[in-house]
């Protein structure tokens, strides 16, 4: 049926050819931007993904650009060491000239005195933007930020901690506190069986000092002219003998040399001195001690040091000390540089990788988008030529009418 009011044709056409233009707005948006995928109107779930991954990737990113400012300052005072230890090198050679009769001591003195400024000025040069992990000025372990562990949660940030030593610095003041008393029996008894082993305190390495001690005696029953009668341990009346209290000591040493003393008095069911063996409890008191800087070993000042004839040889043990505890800690800030360096790869391999999972899941296939393109433009030019045909059809009509 031909009718003036709905050319069905045309209608047909015109629904065909909006259909191929908004493909084509949309193949050519994926041409201009790159993407597939550029809102969530386009694939919710892709977009999403893509959006949080673009957001880990921003945060693994910051984060390895902050490592790269901690790599600096590890790099400062590793530089910074090696200058020490040179010098170092150098006080010793001045203390072995000391050591040969007929030394200019006046003058080695001037030496020392020379290099100990230069010790000096090494440990609070190694600063670099404000921090510095050899003069003493970070006593509260440091956690660098290493990387971003993400999660649906959120996620988290993976810290490389690291415990900073003073170089120069006197012994820091012991600070003493009573922790709670032990009552646990299968604690106290692990506690009182330890033996004293004569260890060297060293990190790693806990001296234990144990003393057994003596129980308190008790009056507890009286004869028939009421004279009290003493009782091994364990009474209930007054103590007519005092125990002496047997004490476990555990030194132990952190990685930046402050020492840990622990003490465990044995005391008996009455709260009094006793030997460990008949320990109902044990009183706890801890002190710490700072340590003396690293430059500092026996008494020894390696940056304000004279020396003598008679004195040189005992010196010179304590420089070599010092070396020895300035070479571990080098060693230390070497094995964290390690992990750092390691730490900024895998953050560089990982946003890599994330570009890599983003561009899966939204960047447009050019060559696809191209070619589609070109036929959308041809299906244009064809829906544009049906449409200019089915319009024709109302002229048709009026030939009808002889018109």
């Amino acid at each position: 049926m031909s009718s003036i009011l709905t050319n069905s044709s045309a209608l047909s056409a015109l629904q065909a050819l909006q259909m191929t233009q908004n493909e084509m707005a949309q193949t050519q948006n994926q041409v201009s931007t790159g993407l597939a995928v550029a809102t969530a109107a386009d694939n919710a779930s892709y977009w999403s993904i893509a959006t949080q991954l673009n957001s880990d990737s921003g945060v693994v990113t910051a984060a390895n650009s902050a490592l790269t400012q901690s790599q600096s300052v590890m790099d400062t005072a590793s530089s910074a060491i090696s200058s020490i230890i040179t010098t170092i090198n150098s006080i010793e050679s001045a203390l072995t000239e000391a050591t040969n009769p007929g030394a200019d001591i006046g003058n080695i003195n001037t030496t020392l005195a020379s290099l100990g400024k230069q010790l000096t000025d090494a440990v609070n040069g190694a600063s670099f933007n404000g921090l510095n992990v050899l003069n003493g000025s970070q006593t509260a372990a440091l956690n660098f930020v290493a990387g971003f562990n993400a999660t649906v949660a959120g996620g988290s940030f993976n810290n490389i901690t690291f415990q900073a030593q003073a170089l120069t610095g006197a012994a820091g003041t012991s600070t003493t506190t009573t922790e709670p008393s032990i009552t646990d029996a299968a604690t106290i008894n692990s506690i009182v069986n330890l033996a004293s082993n004569g260890a060297t305190l060293a990190y790693g390495t806990n001296v234990i000092t144990a003393t057994a001690g003596t129980a308190p005696v008790y009056a507890t029953t009286q004869d028939a002219a009421g004279t009290a009668l003493a009782n091994a341990v364990g009474g209930t009346g007054a103590v007519t003998t005092a125990g002496t209290a047997g004490t476990v000591v555990i030194e132990s040493e952190g990685l930046d040399g402050t020492t840990t003393t622990t003490t465990y008095t044995a005391l008996d069911a009455n709260g009094n001195a006793t030997a460990l063996a008949d320990a109902a409890s044990l009183q706890v008191s801890t002190t710490t001690t700072p340590p003396a800087g690293l430059l500092t070993q026996n008494g020894v000042d390696l940056t304000n040091i004279t020396t003598t004839a008679n004195t040189a040889g005992t010196q010179l043990t304590a420089v070599q000390s010092a070396l020895s505890a300035v070479t571990n800690y080098a060693a230390l800030i070497g094995a964290t540089q390690d992990r750092m360096t390691a730490a900024s790869t895998f953050n560089s391999a990982l946003t890599t990788d994330y570009a890599n999972g983003v561009g899966g899941l939204v960047d447009a296939n050019m060559n696809t988008a191209s070619t589609r393109l070109q036929a959308l433009q041809t299906q244009e030019q064809l829906g544009i030529q049906s449409l200019s045909i089915a319009n024709q059809n109302s002229q048709l009509l009026l030939k009808l009418f002889g018109i």
